[in-house]
């Protein structure tokens, strides 16, 4: 008896939690629009009062950061940016960003003599990115002071192209 009442309260619990999931979801998608059209915003303030200025702060995310370096290479003539990133323990590293919606699956990073790279096409404008390692933790570019704060309390690093 005791064991089909645990069972009956597992289920209970579980159907439970699964609303609650699902109602989560459809809140945090609603959170997720409301961040990007004030980011927006944002964007568009600064553009009209000439301003580029970034909030800097600390990567929450990059505590591991120090024995591992990354950079971003611009090659004006042609919009093709190199990213590197380099860490010698990752088994796998993708580039992420705006310029491919935040897909870790879209460009995946090459490791050559220990440093991960990746040449991608950009257009003009300002794009956020990061990488991800191992596709688990996200993380900032280490070599670049460019950052603005995202919405899980972290940083992305910023590029711009001209």
């Amino acid at each position: 008896m005791k064991l089909f009442r645990f069972i009956w309260k597992s289920v209970i619990l579980a159907g439970v939690f699964g609303v609650g999931f699902v109602i989560g979801r459809e809140h945090s998608f609603e959170e997720e629009e409301a961040w990007e059209l004030e980011n927006e915003k944002k964007r568009q303030k600064e553009k009209e009062n000439g301003s580029d200025d970034d909030e800097e702060g600390p990567c929450s995310s990059c505590s591991s950061a120090e024995s591992k370096k990354a950079k971003a290479v611009e090659n004006p003539a042609d919009n093709e940016v190199v990213f590197e990133y380099e860490d010698p323990e990752a088994n796998k590293v993708s580039l992420v960003g705006t310029f491919n919606n935040w897909n870790k699956d879209s460009d995946p990073m090459e490791k050559i003599d220990n440093v991960w790279k990746r040449t991608v096409m950009l257009p003009q404008g300002t794009h956020e990115y990061q990488f991800v390692i191992n596709d688990t933790e996200w993380l900032s570019d280490p070599a670049t002071e460019n950052k603005v704060p995202n919405k899980y309390k972290g940083q992305n690093s910023v590029i711009t192209i001209q």
